[in-house]
């Protein structure tokens, strides 16, 4: 039980951290990470061993790129939680976003700052044929499993394609392309669903990145001194300045979309997803997902230059910060999303507050390289 439960409902001053009241140690309890990752939407793959092993290794497997130099470790590296402290990330080309640290990919909804991925095993595959990252199709990716990934794969997700009959697979296409828009309906449908279970082998993998409950869970759950005084004046700067608005629950993301005025020009973002989503077979609405289809959202006139909120967890840890890098120091990222500004003494607190949540790292092997 927690330690909180018995005031979450009473206005009474909280007892693990004097000056908060009941109502507030009700919001601090809320922000508790949860024992386990979510289930995955769509996958029924996302919790198998071997499916993970299998994603483990594409992972790290820089033949998935056009000219074998990038991988999806380029740009979330093990020592650097997953991300790669860049401002923008660097695939075959600088693109124009931040790589966001995997550790907390497996309790995103949403995934990409835009959300033009509605689930973790489609955003793999975006990122396979951008030609910015890695360029890679996904009649590329079906002959590369053939070739590597064979046995492992038809163990997993059964007999692959007639990949051998070059005429009905050509070695290289995508949806756009006339090499793959000239096959026949049911072979582009054979190799949209090879891609659809490499991303999902991928999907069991980064759920092995997730990180897990640390000194805020303690706190929480009865331990007091888990927090030092200025930790918890840090915490009760954060609610009260309203910053659990957005960052909110366990992961410290509500994972909706805001326009906070840190928009590029011209303002794309989440208004910019939809034309992806609605394109892809990839989604909950589509053929590939497992389980009962589910609608695609409405688009909303606040999704103009809205970015996905992003999880606070290991926030220390996983700069520079923003949908596109551009504050170099956590605390000017506060400054540049705080309404009103927060005073300096305000501002060392929360810093303070925000070194309580770093979590500690996924266990080996998911958390280094593979042994090849």
């Amino acid at each position: 039980m927690l330690g909180l439960v018995p005031w979450l409902a009473s206005c009474v001053e909280c007892p693990l951290s004097p000056g908060l009241s009941g109502k507030e140690c009700a919001v601090v309890a809320s922000l508790r990470l949860a024992d386990t990752v979510p289930p995955s939407p769509g996958n029924r793959f996302a919790d198998d061993e071997p499916a993970a092993l299998l994603g483990f290794e594409v992972f790290f497997d820089a033949r998935l790129s056009r000219d074998g130099s990038v991988r999806c470790a380029t740009c979330h590296i093990p020592e650097r939680v997953f991300g790669d402290a860049r401002a923008t990330s660097l695939g075959l080309e600088l693109v124009d976003r931040n790589s966001p640290s995997l550790h907390g990919a497996a309790w995103h909804r949403w995934q990409m700052w835009d959300g033009r991925a509605d689930s973790l095993w489609a955003q793999p595959l975006l990122a396979f044929e951008n030609p910015k990252e890695m360029d890679f199709t996904r009649l590329e990716l079906a002959h590369r499993v053939k070739v590597t990934y064979r046995e492992r794969y038809e163990a997993l997700f059964g007999a692959l394609p007639a990949l051998e009959d070059g005429a009905r697979f050509p070695p290289r296409g995508k949806p756009g392309q006339a090499s793959f828009d000239a096959m026949a309906p049911a072979d582009q449908d054979a190799i949209n669903l090879v891609a659809a279970n490499v991303g999902k082998a991928l999907e069991a993998y980064q759920r092995k990145l997730a990180f897990r409950r640390g000194l805020l869970e303690r706190f929480v759950d009865g331990d007091a001194k888990a927090l030092t005084t200025g930790e918890r004046e840090g915490l009760a700067v954060f609610i009260r300045r309203g910053c659990v608005s957005c960052h909110a629950g366990g992961l410290m993301s509500d994972d909706d979309f805001h326009a906070v005025g840190l928009v590029d020009a011209p303002p794309r973002a989440r208004a910019e997803a939809f034309v992806v989503l609605e394109a892809s077979p990839f989604t909950a609405a589509g053929a590939f997902h497992d389980g009962a289809k589910q609608t695609l959202p409405m688009r909303r006139a606040s999704d103009e230059g809205a970015y996905r909120t992003p999880t606070l967890r290991n926030v220390t840890r996983t700069g520079p910060w923003g949908h596109d890098g551009r504050f170099a120091t956590l605390a000017a990222a506060v400054q540049g999303h705080a309404d009103p500004m927060v005073t300096g003494s305000e501002l060392e607190a929360l810093l303070l507050f925000f070194t309580v949540l770093d979590a500690s790292d996924p266990p080996l092997p998911w958390n280094g390289w593979p042994d090849r």
